[in-house]
């Protein structure tokens, strides 16, 4: 521009021509400005580079650039003041959010942990051990490696190293029979869930009962459970729920079995699995956890509050076993099967597994294999303190002389034959209490089956209950689960004669739809 001045002699609008001495003047500045930002911009990279190194940071560079416009840019010193004030606010606030970006909260996070792990473990108070669990011994327990996770996998049929049904069934019993052992796991059980339910239920009284051994239960566990736990509760057990539950007795015992099971879930870490309302003993099934330390693996068991079938269902049970001990051999071993051949689910409408005990009491008091091998209940000594009458009767049974007791295995073919041969469903009751084959009486009313799809009739199974001889347990059954019990009894009978005990306690899975 000055050189152009200074050829043409004028400015650029042509007004007022600018002579060659004011010209001289204006270059010289000009020049020396353009040096001086020269200058600034070389010292400035020089500074950056030394004072940041080789990051690519630009808020420093920023800052310097900005620093020297103020200096080159003819201002009052007011503004400044405000430009510089305010240069140095922006540098605060562009190092103070260095800090808090995530690595470096990471890295201060990593300094105090460091600092937090070097200091001495403090020393921790031992926990109280609860009453249901044992008490361990003096001795260093051995390492444990942490668990793993099991795959599921599906269950299968039980495999025996005996060879022949005689020894596979005395290998079965061996496992699957109640000890002591596990009648004492079972008390602890019921130990622990009477302290769970303490604070909310002061004068509970727990009572567990186990039918086989809680740790061998392989098909249809959770469905149907080898443990039962009766709790025991009154209506004026606690004053502050009165007027809270309904007077109802069954819907007041529905009212306290929801409470007592949301208070073992919350607080004890049982799982829920399912409930049954609508029989005539509601219970819910829970997973109690192996952190109670009484099982080594979770154990399903059912809860129900003043319950009196597993009561009697224990009663009968030990009962036969102290009259013979086949008899409980072979109530033990029905109950497996019809389990794990998936005919005892009751929300099905199978027979449940006390029923089955039923049965299998009813055909040793009525077999013709060596004689009957049990009495009537009204003959029996504590069971007999149950019945409507509430006193034995006179005893006139007496075991068999002289004739070959046959083995558990035998028993087990012979009940086979005698429910899917023998014995008539639809005219003849099963009635342990009298012990002897008849007719339906009159005071049992018969069940009668109807198919949904059609308008067809059929009759059910006459069972009567020994304790209540009006109520029929044969009317939880309908046409397809009657049709699956005799074709499972048919299927038993035939297998036992050839196949092994592995084959006939295949577990049952319902047949896929194509």
């Amino acid at each position: 521009r000055a050189s152009y001045y200074r050829e043409h002699h004028h400015s650029l609008a042509g007004d007022n021509p600018l002579q060659p001495p004011e010209i001289e003047p204006l270059c010289t500045k000009c020049t020396s400005s353009i040096h001086l930002s020269t200058m600034v911009f070389v010292d400035a990279s020089a500074l950056k580079q030394a004072v940041c190194g080789p990051q690519k940071n630009n808020e420093f560079l920023i800052f310097v650039v900005f620093t020297a416009l103020c200096i080159i840019v003819p201002l009052d010193i007011s503004q400044l003041a405000f430009a510089s004030l305010g240069a140095l606010c922006y540098y605060l606030v562009t190092v103070a959010s260095r800090w808090n970006t995530p690595q470096a909260k990471k890295q201060k996070f990593i300094n105090e942990k460091v600092k937090i792990d070097t200091k001495p473990p403090a020393k921790t108070r031992e926990k109280p051990c609860p009453p249901w669990r044992e008490k361990a011994s003096s001795k260093p327990a051995a390492e444990v490696s942490p668990p793993s996770l099991k795959p599921i996998v599906p269950v299968l049929a039980p495999k025996f190293q005996g060879v022949g049904l005689e020894a596979e069934i005395q290998e079965l019993l061996q496992q699957i029979m109640p000890s002591k052992d596990s009648e004492r796991a079972v008390e602890r059980m019921a130990e622990a869930v009477r302290c769970l339910l303490a604070t909310a239920l002061p004068g509970l009284e727990v009572t567990g009962f186990a039918s086989s051994d809680p740790s061998r239960g392989r098909a249809n566990g959770v469905a149907v459970p080898d443990v039962d736990i009766v709790l025991n509760v009154r209506p004026d057990t606690n004053a502050s729920m009165r007027g809270k539950m309904p007077n109802d007795p069954r819907m007041h015992q529905k009212a306290m079995l929801r409470l007592c099971a949301d208070k073992l879930v919350s607080a004890g870490g049982f799982k829920f699995r399912r409930s049954a309302f609508k029989g005539t003993e509601p219970k819910v099934t829970l997973l109690a956890p192996a952190e109670l330390g009484i099982f080594v693996e979770a154990i399903p068991v059912d809860i129900s509050v003043n319950a009196v079938t597993p009561l009697r269902s224990a009663a009968l049970l030990s009962e036969c076993g102290s009259i013979d001990p086949r008899a409980k051999e072979l109530i033990v071993l029905v109950r497996r099967w019809a389990k794990d051949r998936g005919v005892c689910h009751a929300p099905k409408g199978h027979l449940p597994p006390h029923v089955w005990s039923l049965l299998a009491i009813y055909f040793l008091q009525v077999t013709d294999t060596e004689g009957p091998v049990l009495p009537g209940i009204q003959e029996f000594e504590l069971s007999a303190k149950l019945l409507p009458g509430g006193a034995a009767k006179s005893k006139t049974w007496s075991p068999s002389q002289g004739v070959e007791q046959a083995s558990v295995a035998k028993l087990f073919q012979s009940f086979m034959h005698f429910y899917s041969s023998e014995f008539s469903w639809t005219k003849e009751c099963v009635s342990v209490r009298l012990g002897q084959r008849g007719q339906v009486p009159l005071q049992l009313p018969i069940h009668i089956m109807t198919e949904d799809a059609s308008s067809k009739t059929e009759v059910g199974p006459s069972i009567e209950d020994p304790f209540q001889p009006t109520n029929n347990l044969g009317s939880c059954m309908n046409p397809w689960s009657f049709a699956r019990m005799k074709e499972e009894l048919q299927r038993g009978a035939e297998l036992l004669e050839s196949s092994s005990l592995s084959t006939l306690l295949q577990p049952w899975a319902p047949p896929q739809e194509l």
